[in-house]
């Protein structure tokens, strides 16, 4: 999540323990949450630096997610392949997309977009809210590994049970540098603007509390408000309307190209941007249940007639 200007917007909540399930998991929600938890851990180990965009670790997470595409048969979004190469400032940032064909001929050429930044802040001090730590290593592990790994799984369903409108999925790079990696994904996006139907993305959904899911729907109206309040509810969340990852996160770009764009977001807490957002406080079930909400949402937009 892009940091807010004048700090942190929204108070931070205290970091609980992620409570036990209530009764036993069945073997698929046992196999999402093992995978779940390890792409967290791994895209948030210290090895991987902070993730911060155009560097090398960030290379490596590109071709981590790479593989674990092609591992699950799921082919590239542009025609050279999976990755979208773009200048900043400083460097070069890439972002990184795959495609889910639909299975409707009518209907396939139409598209949902399910999207989730892949960067942090590296060491960076002046984009922390711990500045006074110096340059230490943020890991990112809820902003925005939990992201990242909840698109590979939504992704891995989807593609065991296609949707008959197309899904594309994307990890932008360069969020917390101003939004870039869905700016550069909208000005040469591998499929018309025209096509899309709706823009999900998911930024730090990894601190589930009190069953409280926060949605912002940044375009879209009403109709799409009561299809995102029911399937949230359906999931046995809570649907809470948030304004405060406007303009902050990558749904705001997919709204001012227009198109239909909602984001789902767990909210902010004493972690965020800080050396202690660790894979450890991550509340994982609570990410496959975000996952399950977000695939609902898909499968409600990529099925109606």
């Amino acid at each position: 999540m892009l940091v807010a200007v004048v700090g942190c917007a929204g108070r931070p909540e205290a970091v609980a323990t992620p409570p036990a399930p209530a009764t036993p998991l069945d073997s698929a929600a046992a196999a999402s949450e093992a995978q779940l938890r390890a792409d967290v851990a791994w895209l948030a180990a210290p090895a991987r630096n902070g993730r911060y965009a155009g560097t090398r670790e960030s290379d490596s997470v590109a071709a981590y997610l790479e593989r674990r595409y092609q591992a699950l048969g799921i082919a590239g979004a542009y025609e050279s392949g999976y990755r979208q190469r773009f200048r900043m400032s400083d460097g070069q940032a890439t972002n990184v997309a795959a495609v889910i064909p639909g299975t409707d001929r009518a209907l396939a050429r139409e598209v949902i977009v399910v999207g989730a930044h892949r960067d942090h802040i590296g060491h960076s001090a002046w984009l922390a809210m711990d500045p006074d730590l110096g340059p230490v290593l943020r890991p990112g592990a809820d902003d925005n590994a939990s992201g990242t790994a909840a698109v590979l799984e939504v992704a891995r369903r989807l593609a065991a049970r296609p949707t008959r409108r197309t899904v594309l999925v994307v990890h932008f790079d360069a969020e917390e540098l101003g939004l870039l990696g869905s700016q550069a994904f909208i000005e040469h996006p591998p499929v018309a603007r025209s096509a899309v139907r709706l823009m999900l993305n998911l930024d730090m959904v990894g601190r589930l509390r009190a069953d409280r899911l926060y949605v912002e729907v940044a375009r879209g109206g009403r109709a799409v408000q009561a299809l995102v309040d029911s399937v949230t509810r359906a999931g046995s969340l809570r649907p809470v309307p948030t304004s405060e990852t406007s303009g902050r996160s990558d749904q705001s770009t997919f709204a001012e190209w227009p198109v239909p764009a909602v984001a789902l977001f767990t909210g902010f807490h004493a972690d965020y941007h800080r050396a202690s957002d660790t894979p450890a406080r991550v509340n994982v079930p609570g990410i496959r249940r975000v996952v399950d909400v977000a695939e609902s949402l898909v499968r409600a937009v990529a099925n109606r007639p």
